[in-house]
C-alpha cells in the first residue's frame, strides 16, 4: 500500500502546485482563486482521508470519499454553466445549484451536471453511480458486512475488508483520475482569461 499512498501524496502536491500557480496568476482573493481553493481544499481533505482507508483496507470509506470527489466535479460544472459570479453569489448566500432551472422542464441538479460532465469525462456518469450505490445502504453495503466461511454466513464486524485490497488498489486509481479530472476542469474554469 506504501506505493498507493505515494500515487496519492503525488496528486496533493499538484493540487498544491495548482493552487500556488494560480495564486501568482491572480493574486489571493479573487473568484478564480477562492473558488479552486475551495474545492482544492475539500479534495486535500478527502486524499487525507483515502490515505487512512487505504492503510486500514477500509473500503466502504474509500467508496464515499470516491463519491465526494465526484461532487466536487459536479461543482466546478455548475461553475463552469453559471459562470464564477453566479455560482460564487450561490454560495456565499446558501443556496443549492439543483434550484436553478435550465429550462422549462430541467433544473441543474446532479443528474444534470453528471450528464454534462461525462460528456466530457467518458465514464464518470458509471463512477458516480457505483459511488452512490455505496453511500446508500445497498447489496455493497450489504457484502461488505457479511463473509461466506465455508458455506456458512458470518456477520463481519471487523474495521476493514482486508480481502478486497484489490478492490482498494482499483479504487485508489480511481480516486487519482478524479482528482486529475477536477484539475483539468479548473485549469478549465479558471485559467480562461
Amino acid at each position: 500500500m506504501k506505493e498507493e499512498i505515494d500515487k496519492l501524496e503525488a496528486i496533493q502536491e499538484e493540487l498544491n502546485q495548482f493552487m500556488n500557480a494560480l495564486i501568482q496568476k491572480y493574486g489571493s482573493m479573487t473568484r478564480e482563486v477562492v473558488f479552486a481553493g475551495m474545492i482544492i481544499k475539500k479534495t486535500l481533505d478527502i486524499l487525507a482521508v483515502s490515505a487512512f482507508t487505504l492503510k486500514q483496507n477500509i473500503i466502504s470509506v474509500q467508496i464515499s470519499l470516491i463519491r465526494l470527489l465526484c461532487d466536487n466535479c459536479l461543482a466546478i460544472q455548475a461553475g463552469m454553466e453559471l459562470g464564477l459570479a453566479k455560482m460564487m453569489e450561490l454560495i456565499t448566500t446558501n443556496q443549492k445549484v439543483s434550484s436553478i432551472a435550465v429550462d422549462e422542464e430541467q433544473f441543474m441538479t446532479d443528474g444534470y451536471l453528471k450528464r454534462l460532465v461525462s460528456k466530457t469525462y467518458s465514464g464518470f456518469d458509471r463512477l458516480y453511480n457505483f459511488a452512490c450505490e455505496s453511500v446508500h445502504f445497498s447489496k455493497q453495503a450489504l457484502g461488505s458486512a457479511f463473509q461466506n466461511e465455508n458455506g456458512k454466513i458470518k456477520m463481519n464486524l471487523e474495521i476493514g475488508n482486508k480481502e478486497l485490497k484489490e478492490e482498494m488498489i482499483y479504487n485508489n486509481s480511481q480516486l487519482i483520475t478524479l482528482c486529475k479530472v477536477i484539475l483539468d476542469m479548473l485549469k478549465r474554469l479558471c485559467l480562461k482569461k
